[in-house]
C-alpha cells in the first residue's frame, strides 16, 4: 500500500474513525493489526522477519535486564545482534557479495560458475530492524528500562505510518507514549493533515515530475545529452531525492500525529547547510543519529586522537552509504562523504580565512551535487562519465522545460525559504 494513493487514504480515514473511539489498549491492538495488514498489502509472506525480529528483541531486552553479570548482558546483545542482521544480511546484501565475489574472481583470471540468489528484497526491512535492535542496545546501555507489554512492543516496531521509509524512532522516543493518555486534540489533527499535504505535494507533485520529465531520461543516456542539460539533470536530481525522502517523513509524521504519537523530525531544510557537517545534521536526521550513537561513538568517536577520530567518521559514512543500498555506488557515496568531511575538518581553518561564506556555500552546494550522481547512477562508471561530462562541455540533445518543472523547482525553493525563518 503506497502513501501517495487513495487505497491509503481510505485506509487511514477508516482506522482513525474507530481508533478515537476505542480505549487505550483497544487502540494499541487496533493499530497492531492494521500496521500488519498495512504491510501484508506489500507481501504479507514477510510479515513472518516483522514478527521474528521483534520477538527477538523483547525476549533478549527482558534477558539483557535481567542478566547478573556483564558477560551474560554482552553474550545476549550478541545473539540479537547475530539473529537481527543474519535476516537483514542475507535478504538485503547476500548478492551484493554474491556478485561482488564473482567479479573480483574474474577479474583475477579465475571462472566462477555460481550465480545470484533469488532473493526478493522485503520492504521497510532496514527500518525495522533497526529500530528493534536500537531497543536491545539501549536496554544493554542501562539507558532503557524493558517493555512487559508485547502489545505494546509489536507494535512500536510495526507501526505502519513510519514502517516502509521511516523515520527510525527509538523506543524510548515511542514506548512511553504508548503509556500516557492520548486525548483526541484539533491542534494534532490540523497539523498532521498539513503535513500529510506537504509530504504528497514533496512526493507525487515535485519528486515524481522532476523524476518522469528530466532525471530517469536524462540518467538513462547521459551520453546523449548537453552538459547543460547534465548539470539539470543532477540538481533535479538532488531535488528529487529530497522531496521524495522528506515527502515520506511528512507523511509518516503527519499520520502518526492523526493518532496521537509524535516521531522525531527528520529532515531539516538540507540544503541551507553550509557545509558537509551541518548536512549530515539537517538530512535523514534520524538515520544520522542511529549511525552516530550506534557506529561512531561506539568505535570511539572523538575521544581517541585526531586521527582515529577522522578514520570513524569515514567509517561510519561508509556504513551509512552501504545501508542505503547494496550497491557499489552507495559504497562509493559514502566514501565520498566521509572523505569531504575529513577535508571539511582539516582545512577548515585554512578555508575559513582565504574564502568568504558565499564562495563556500556554492562550492559545498556543487560537492553535494556530484555525490548525488554518484548516488543516484546505476554503476561508477556511469556515475564517473556522468560527473566528466558535467565538466568537459559535451555536445548533445537538450530537454525542453516546460513550465510545470519550473513550478515545481519554484516550490522546492519556497519550501527551503521557509527553512530561512524558523518558527
Amino acid at each position: 500500500m503506497n502513501f501517495v494513493s487513495l487505497q491509503y487514504a481510505v485506509f487511514l480515514c477508516a482506522i482513525l474513525f474507530v481508533y478515537w473511539r476505542m480505549g487505550r489498549s483497544q487502540q494499541h491492538l487496533l493499530l497492531l493489526v492494521a500496521s500488519y495488514g498495512f504491510y501484508a498489502c506489500w507481501n504479507w509472506q514477510f510479515l513472518s522477519l516483522i514478527l521474528i525480529s521483534s520477538l527477538t528483541d523483547f525476549i533478549v531486552g527482558a534477558k539483557i535486564y535481567r542478566a547478573q553479570t556483564p558477560t551474560a548482558r554482552r553474550n545476549w546483545l550478541i545473539v540479537t545482534l547475530i539473529i537481527n542482521f543474519s535476516i537483514l544480511g542475507y535478504f538485503k546484501y547476500a548478492n551484493f557479495f554474491i556478485d561482488s565475489a564473482r567479479d573480483l574472481l574474474h577479474g583475477l583470471g579465475f571462472d566462477s560458475h555460481f550465480g545470484s540468489l533469488d532473493i526478493l528484497l522485503p520492504v521497510g526491512i532496514s527500518f525495522y530492524t533497526f529500530q528493534s535492535i536500537s531497543y536491545s542496545i539501549d536496554i544493554y546501555r542501562r539507558e532503557l528500562t524493558p517493555t512487559h507489554r508485547l502489545i505494546d512492543f509489536l507494535m512500536f516496531v510495526a507501526f505502519f505510518p513510519q514502517l516502509v521509509a521511516g523515520p527510525i524512532v527509538r523506543a524510548r522516543e515511542f514506548l512511553f507514549q504508548m503509556s500516557t493518555p492520548r486525548v483526541f486534540a484539533w491542534n494534532n489533527m490540523q497539523t498532521g493533515v498539513q503535513l500529510i499535504l506537504t509530504g504528497l505535494v514533496k512526493k507525487a507533485v515535485i519528486a515524481d515530475t522532476l523524476a518522469i520529465h528530466l532525471v530517469d531520461p536524462i540518467f538513462a543516456q547521459p551520453e546523449q545529452f548537453a552538459t547543460s542539460t547534465l548539470w539539470l539533470g543532477a540538481i533535479a536530481y538532488a531535488v528529487q531525492i529530497y522531496c521524495d525522502f522528506s515527502g515520506y517523513s511528512n507523511i509518516a509524521i503527519g499520520s502518526a500525529l492523526l493518532f496521537g504519537f509524535h516521531l522525531p523530525e527528520n529532515f531539516r531544510f538540507p540544503y541551507l547547510a553550509k557545509n558537509f557537517s551541518d548536512f549530515w545534521t539537517r538530512w535523514h536526521i534520524t538515520m544520522s543519529r542511529f549511525f552516530r550513537d550506534y557506529v561512531y561513538i561506539p568505535l570511539g568517536g572523538n575521544r581517541r586522537g585526531p586521527t582515529r577520530n577522522l578514520l570513524n567518521l569515514a567509517s561510519t559514512t561508509v556504513v551509512s552509504g552501504l545501508w542505503h543500498g547494496a550497491a557499489w555506488t552507495f559504497v562509493l557515496w559514502g566514501i565520498v562523504h566521509g572523505l569531504l568531511l575529513i577535508g571539511q575538518r582539516t582545512l577548515a581553518l585554512r578555508l575559513r580565512s582565504i574564502a568568504p561564506l558565499i564562495v563556500k556555500f556554492v562550492l559545498f552546494q556543487v560537492l553535494l551535487v556530484l555525490t548525488w550522481v554518484l548516488f543516484r547512477a546505476g554503476t561508477i562508471a556511469l556515475a564517473f562519465d556522468y560527473i566528466m561530462a558535467l565538466f568537459t562541455f559535451q555536445n548533445g540533445e537538450s530537454i525542453e522545460t516546460s513550465a510545470l518543472i519550473w513550478f515545481c523547482f519554484g516550490l522546492f525553493v519556497i519550501d527551503h525559504l521557509y527553512g530561512l525563518h524558523p518558527q
